[in-house]
């Protein structure tokens, strides 16, 4: 009986230990899954949050292209690879805790939100205020990028949005500006165009994309504002003063008052708007080749001297076939 005892409790301690070891190495096995599991979604997430960092850098320095490595991220860093063309890639490989995992998305930029060019010179306003003498030169006859003369569709000098405007605009100005105000239909070209775009949203597209952004000053001579082989969206926040020899390709927003003067000439589009009034002078040499378009509750023009405002789809298709946007399109992701 003693015996029986015995063997039954050195069996039971055998059967414990065995129980209790087993228990032991399937917890560390489940810890171990645990860990890799951790590590394997902290990796994921790394590789997706640098692809995300770096759409983010694209979207501010739109020629954003190469290798960069080391980057640190939540304990751990990814690498990131961006290359193609049009459609690129952006490749992240993450490494956290020794475990590696790789992301790839593929993006396209979407189109700029480009406005219609409907007139040398677009008002849209409640009220018109019209300052225009000198030998200015309005003209919405087809110009190329440097604003000379080429054949091509003609559009009105300068477009409102009703015939109260128009008679405005007719009555309003001088003998001598009035045959200065060339295009559509011969002088006075003024006309009503059809134009339903929504101005603060498009403008605001457009921020979003800006390459340059300006506060309220004067820019004067050195002031690049884009080239014709690399056109910019300029974006510039109160009054501004564009003077001396400065120049600009592409699209140039001014939320306020604008002043072109000197030998200042811009090639592409230039809108200037506000919530109130908003006064647009334009003296000397200055010029703008491809049309103006000013938008605001009241708008007060003004243009002296030499100043040259001329239609050019040369310089608006310029802008449109090499500006770049912000905004990216998915096309695929991969992890």
């Amino acid at each position: 009986m003693g015996k029986a005892v015995i063997i039954l409790a050195v069996g039971m301690s055998v059967i414990v230990s065995m129980l209790i070891f087993s228990l032991n190495k399937n917890s560390d096995t489940g810890l171990q899954t645990a860990v890799d599991s951790y590590s394997n979604t902290k990796a994921r997430l790394i590789a997706n949050s640098g692809i995300e960092i770096y759409l983010e850098k694209l979207r501010e320095d739109k020629s954003l292209t190469g290798n960069f490595l080391n980057n640190s991220l939540m304990d751990g860093s990814y690498d990131i690879y961006i290359y193609g063309g049009d459609t690129m890639k952006i490749k992240s490989i993450a490494h956290f805790n020794g475990t590696t995992h790789t992301g790839l998305a593929t993006a396209t930029r979407q189109a700029i939100t480009f406005p219609d060019v409907n007139a040398a010179i677009y008002v849209s306003s409640n009220a018109i205020s019209l300052n225009l003498n000198g030998n200015v030169d309005i003209n919405g006859n087809d110009h190329d990028i440097n604003g000379n003369l080429i054949p091509g569709t003609s559009v009105p000098g300068f477009g409102v949005d009703n015939a109260t405007d128009s008679a405005y605009v007719i009555n309003n100005i001088k003998s001598k500006v009035s045959y200065a105000i060339q295009g559509e239909g011969g002088a006075p070209s003024v006309h009503t165009v059809n134009d339903t775009t929504d101005w603060l949203q498009l403008t605001q597209d457009l921020i979003f994309a800006a390459d340059i952004s300006l506060p309220s000053g004067t820019y004067s001579t050195g002031t690049v504002l884009g080239t014709a082989s690399d056109p910019k969206i300029t974006y510039t926040t109160g009054d501004v003063d564009l003077s001396g020899s400065a120049y600009g390709y592409g699209i140039l927003i001014v939320n306020g008052n604008v002043s072109m003067s000197g030998n200042f000439t811009f090639h592409g589009i230039v809108i200037a708007y506000g919530n109130s009034t908003i006064t647009t002078k334009t003296t000397g040499n200055a010029g703008i080749y491809g049309g103006a378009i000013f938008v605001g509750d009241n708008v007060d023009m003004q243009a002296t001297g030499n100043a040259e405002l001329y239609y050019s789809s040369e310089a608006i298709n310029n802008a449109k076939n090499n500006l770049k946007s912000s905004r990216f399109t998915i096309l695929s992701w991969w992890e």
